[in-house]
């Protein structure tokens, strides 16, 4: 049984390692977290040249030549993308060695955690994940959840969770629990077309 849960990469040393198409999808991924990124292949793919060209990505290190040991110094985290065996399996080993978390694209195996498909709408992340099973699977329950939560909701959102903060500030915990019981069947029945049967987490702070 797998954790699900959300790293707060903001400022921390990532390493990804690969140029090509699968470490593509993990840098759209990392570039969005506030990290440290560095990236480390032989040769980078004309897309990924083309998304470290982006004047807002000029912050992210690029080392065009191979994996060395040393790469894995002071990283939190390391993201593998590479199509050779040997070099997959040696830096999965460093990592087990220095106790380093570890992500290898389509490598079951060599994972301490999964990446998800993730719909984030601001305020709102919902991530779908097969744990490494079926990448593909993943990508299309995004698609059917993105249309489930369009865009343009975001300032509805935003509205919703400030009825939810000025709520919980009531004194009375009778009215409190009332108030906010009433915010989420109007929720379920304005986006999702059904009032709720029950509320079970009020309070809770995620």
């Amino acid at each position: 049984m797998l954790l699900p849960l959300s790293f707060n990469l903001q400022g921390k040393s990532v390493l990804l390692v690969g140029g090509g198409k699968a470490a593509l999808e993990k840098f759209a991924q990392l570039s969005r977290t506030g990290c440290h990124l560095r990236i480390v292949a032989p040769a980078f793919s004309e897309a990924m040249q083309a998304e470290l060209a982006k004047p807002h990505l000029s912050q992210i290190e690029t080392i065009t030549r191979k994996f060395e040991d040393a790469d894995i110094e002071r990283a939190f985290m390391i993201f593998t993308a590479v199509d050779d065996e040997a070099v997959a399996e040696h830096i999965f080993r460093l990592c087990r060695a220095r106790g380093i978390l570890i992500n290898s694209a389509d490598d079951k195996a060599r994972c301490d955690f999964y990446t998800a498909a993730v719909i984030d709408r601001g305020s709102i992340q919902v991530a779908v994940s097969t744990y490494g099973r079926f990448a593909g699977l993943s990508a299309v329950l995004r698609r059917h959840l993105e249309a489930l939560l369009p865009a343009e909701l975001d300032d509805d959102w935003e509205k919703i969770f400030a009825l939810r903060a000025r709520a919980v500030t009531l004194q009375s915990v009778i009215e409190k629990k009332s108030v906010i019981t009433d915010i989420v069947r109007q929720i379920e029945s304005r986006y999702f077309g059904k009032p709720a049967t029950g509320v079970g987490d009020e309070h809770r702070q995620d």
